[in-house]
């Protein structure tokens, strides 16, 4: 989801943050801003880091063990590979975005789900894992 979106269609209730002496300068002003909503597309030639690549942050409240799971992961991740393989850092960032794409393809039971304990569940079955008690 864009942040255009977001905030909705019309923007104009927006206020420039910057004096425009003209008109010429308020429509260069309003150029850049429209540019600025399009999300970067990476490619071969421009060294843009992965992560300003995509358009929404996200805060995620975790307990202990979760962000020691992801910590642990991640270093891991970083310290089993040989060089032909670092072609980019992998973060805790990465393992959440991967885990959220592989459980999207999932065909995930959604009704009547009362508590996290439930979706657990439903996420290992979907996984065909042992079930949580």
């Amino acid at each position: 989801m864009s942040r255009r979106k977001v905030l909705g269609e019309d923007l104009s209730w927006i206020k420039p943050t910057v004096q425009a002496e003209d008109k010429e300068t308020t429509k260069k002003i309003e150029s850049d801003i429209t540019s600025l909503e399009k999300p970067i597309q990476p490619d071969a030639s421009s060294r843009v880091p992965k992560f300003q690549t995509y358009e929404v942050r996200l805060t995620l409240r975790l307990g202990e063990s979760q962000l020691e799971f992801l910590s642990r992961l991640e270093r891991e991740i970083m310290k089993k590979r040989t060089p032909a393989n670092r072609k980019e850092r992998i973060t805790k960032n990465s393992i959440l975005r991967a885990m959220i794409d592989a459980v999207s393809n999932l065909d995930i039971d959604t009704r009547e789900i009362g508590d996290e304990t439930e979706l657990i569940n439903r996420f290992r079955r979907g996984f065909n894992l042992k079930l949580e008690r």
